[in-house]
């Protein structure tokens, strides 16, 4: 160990004034509280974006595939053999969406709903969100009463006062009058599973039922309108979905789940900078609490400096020895921080205490946020806080190598 860093810890460890003291214990505790705040800050959008990208991902698989005319996908089955080929595609699915209404007897005006119509086995395969499905065509089984059944989210049933095992009643436009005149079609079906995704818009709206029964509800000629595909990974998801755009050919309109939210997670990337820099101040102004704490101590210690110097120390010992002093008070603060944020985020995702009611998970579409502490965050914050910490030592502990010896001594 150098002399510099002897006399740091010496300086750190015992403080002969009870002031410095309290200004040291000061400095420590204002950078922790700032350290806190920004690992919680990122750990929080952390979470958030993860939560919605996962959520995203988990119900609208990676690639989507829609067809550019309103009859729909003749043949899926030929897309999915033209696929096969290609090594980056997991699986494929056709699927029917319709969007309508569901109501209920308790609620007979009904709100909008998403009707999704599955193959449950194959819905499995290419998004998370299947899971629900688990059941598999057992969960659209028809019972005694001829009713096929469905899956619905949780906030819809609430909405429609609907627990399992009551009837649900659909509502479609008729797609074998389009062009013509506007007719619906209703049909009621039997709520055999309520889900629960923690993402606001599946859990209020969506409706899953068998595609054939989608397919009659509407009247539709084509048996899906949509193509959903899982590839083996999300990264470089612009490449697999240009393949598979140049696989299918003309006529078919080819997007994935980047495209189809990209705005939204360049929003989220621009907050967590912005927020990175607004509570980033905390810890630029604790630092003028250590910025006071090294003037102390270069004027308690001034005596120590002159001896040192008298005995042919170098100026640039009393600088590096009170930088270093400076790096200890800040590093015990930063490592303080962290561990309190990191704590107190896996507090709040343990008990998920950041929930939101239905009419706020609406607007920011989870009922729950989980707080991901992430090290690459954790080494950003570290890095930032250490680098304001320097820069405000650095002052004080260039104030120490210009104490004159003759100055410093006059006293003894």
């Amino acid at each position: 160990m150098t002399l510099a860093w002897e006399l740091a810890l010496r300086y750190f460890r015992r403080r002969s004034s009870r002031l410095v003291s309290r200004v040291s214990l000061l400095a420590i505790a204002g950078v922790a509280l700032g350290v806190m705040a920004l690992v919680i800050a990122m750990a929080l959008l952390s979470g958030y974006r993860d939560e919605i990208q996962g959520k995203l991902i988990g119900a609208n698989a990676d690639v989507v595939v829609f067809p550019l005319t309103s009859s729909g996908i003749a043949d899926p089955e030929s897309l999915v053999a033209k696929l096969r080929g290609f090594r980056r595609v997991r699986a494929a699915a056709p699927v029917i969406y319709w969007q309508g209404t569901a109501a209920s007897e308790a609620e007979p005006e009904g709100t909008n709903a998403i009707v999704k119509g599955v193959d449950p086995e194959r819905e499995r395969t290419v998004a998370p969100l299947g899971r629900v499905l688990e059941e598999g065509s057992r969960l659209f089984a028809p019972d005694a009463a001829g009713r096929e059944g469905c899956a619905i989210g949780a906030d819809l049933a609430d909405r429609l006062r609907l627990r399992e095992g009551e009837t649900i009643v659909l509502t479609v436009p008729d797609m074998a009058h389009r062009g013509v005149r506007f007719a619906l079609r209703r049909r009621a079906f039997r709520v055999a599973k309520v889900f629960r995704t923690n993402f606001f818009e599946y859990d209020s709206e969506w409706v899953f039922v068998a595609r054939p029964a989608a397919r009659a509800l509407a009247r539709f000629p084509a048996p899906a309108n949509v193509l959903e595909i899982k590839l083996d990974t999300i990264d470089r998801t612009p490449e697999a979905t240009a393949r598979v755009r140049e696989l299918l050919g003309e006529g078919y309109s080819v997007t994935d789940w980047r495209s189809l939210n990209g705005s939204l997670f360049s929003a989220l990337t621009v907050q967590k900078i912005t927020l990175f820099l607004v509570i980033g101040l905390i810890v630029a102004v604790s630092t003028f609490t250590i910025v006071a704490t090294l003037v102390m101590n270069v004027q308690e210690k001034k005596r120590d400096i002159g001896v040192l110097s008298s005995l042919g120390a170098p100026p640039r010992l009393a600088s590096a020895a009170f930088l270093r002093l400076g790096m200890l008070l800040g590093g015990s603060g930063v490592a303080i921080g962290l561990a309190a944020g990191a704590a107190v985020c896996a507090v709040l995702t343990r008990f998920r205490l950041v929930r939101f009611p239905p009419d706020v998970a609406e607007i920011y579409f989870v009922s729950f946020v989980p707080f991901e502490v992430r090290l690459r965050d954790v080494a950003t914050i570290a890095a930032f806080s250490l680098a304001v910490i320097s820069l405000a030592a650095w002052l004080p502990a260039r104030r120490a190598a210009r104490i004159e010896v003759a100055e410093a001594l006059r006293y003894e």
